[in-house]
């Protein structure tokens, strides 16, 4: 399945400290064997889904008819949801 991230997921992804972010990598190709993987978010988020990689979320969106997976955002689990809920205001 392919992979594509939104700008604001591939900036975060860049400026994670090079540990964290090849931990976020390899949970991202586990992600694309099995998208199905991570939990469907609810109310405002529905249509998302979030994979844990130990304090960081992996929030994104499967396109089953283009077959992708789109990376919408990554970041700590005390502020990423609500990061989201503000770029969609």
């Amino acid at each position: 399945m392919r992979v594509n991230y939104t700008p604001t997921a591939a900036k975060a992804i860049r400026k994670l400290d090079p540990g964290t972010r090849a931990q976020v990598r390899a949970a991202i190709e586990r992600l694309a064997e099995d998208p199905t993987r991570g939990k469907p978010l609810q109310l405002t988020l529905k249509g998302l889904r979030s994979w844990r990689t130990s304090d960081w979320r992996i929030v994104y969106r499967v396109t089953e008819a283009q077959i992708e997976i789109l990376i919408v955002a990554v970041g700590h689990r005390r502020d990423v949801y609500d990061q989201i809920r503000e770029r969609l205001k």
